[in-house]
């Protein structure tokens, strides 16, 4: 679909990540290198979206949603991005519906027990929560 796609993690100001950004960079490049990927870029912006893809040439930004119930805000942010670069263009895919249920709120609260049912998340990241938090119980 596109020659090279960039994977940026966006810092979330409402949000409170379990890894820095740097950590969970490498974690997307070690996981990706793996996938054997080579048109993969991982980068982080700190800012706003829009213009980070200015910034980067960017004109599609390529979006996932689990539900349905999450397309309003998706549409929300397509607005908005185009309004701050107006030759932006949002592309929403839906996730595999084995992904449907996963989500940060969800996997820091599972942490909060002790508890990581298995494929929740990918294992090179089980590894590094077990490093943080010691033996997760699935």
């Amino acid at each position: 679909m596109f020659e090279e796609l960039r994977v940026v993690l966006a810092k979330n100001i409402r949000k409170e990540t379990i890894f820095s950004p740097e950590e969970r960079q490498e974690m997307l490049r070690r996981l990706i290198s793996e996938l054997g990927l080579t048109n993969v870029v991982v980068d982080f912006c700190g800012g706003l979206l829009a213009d980070y893809a200015l910034e980067h040439s960017c004109k599609v930004l390529l979006r996932s949603v689990r539900t349905l119930t999450e397309i309003p805000y998706e549409q929300s942010m397509a607005t908005m991005n185009q309004r701050l670069q107006p030759s932006l263009e949002t592309i929403v895919m839906f996730s595999r519906p084995e992904l449907q249920d996963i989500s940060s709120s969800t996997v820091r609260e599972l942490l909060a027990w002790r508890r990581l049912p298995p494929k929740i998340v990918p294992e090179l990241v089980q590894k590094e929560l077990e490093k943080r938090y010691g033996p997760l119980l699935q």
